[in-house]
């Protein structure tokens, strides 16, 4: 008898179990945090804050793009980091955008269960 055999098999099945376990526990995260953009995203007070704040950066962070690459010489830096806050600013300001990016990493860990269990 290959006791080896049987030790591989074991603790294979343990971290198949707790793979399972974080999946499932990321997935219930995820739900809370879809649920919550979504109550947040609906509210009057997101609504005027994006629009007073959030969309004022987003136009201030465009100019600055512009004449950042206008220059005769182009601080490659300075770009990128311009760029980096315009994605980040798109990204936090359309909180349906965020919802829907979250629940398209749930739709993964969905079929990452669903593979599991077959």
């Amino acid at each position: 008898m290959n006791n080896s055999k049987i030790t591989l098999d074991n603790l294979s099945q343990e971290l198949e179990t707790d793979k399972v376990s974080f999946l499932e526990k990321e997935q219930g995260r995820l739900i809370q945090l879809v649920e919550a953009i979504n109550r947040v995203e609906s509210s009057e007070d997101w609504q005027k804050l994006k629009v007073i704040l959030l969309d004022e950066i987003v136009i201030s962070l465009e100019k600055q793009l512009v004449k950042e690459a206008d220059k005769k010489e182009i601080n490659a830096p300075e770009i990128y980091r311009l760029q980096g806050q315009l994605v980040w600013a798109r990204k936090y300001g359309d909180l349906k955008k965020l919802s829907d990016w979250y629940k398209f990493q749930i739709e993964g860990i969905r079929q990452q269960l669903k593979n599991s269990i077959n």
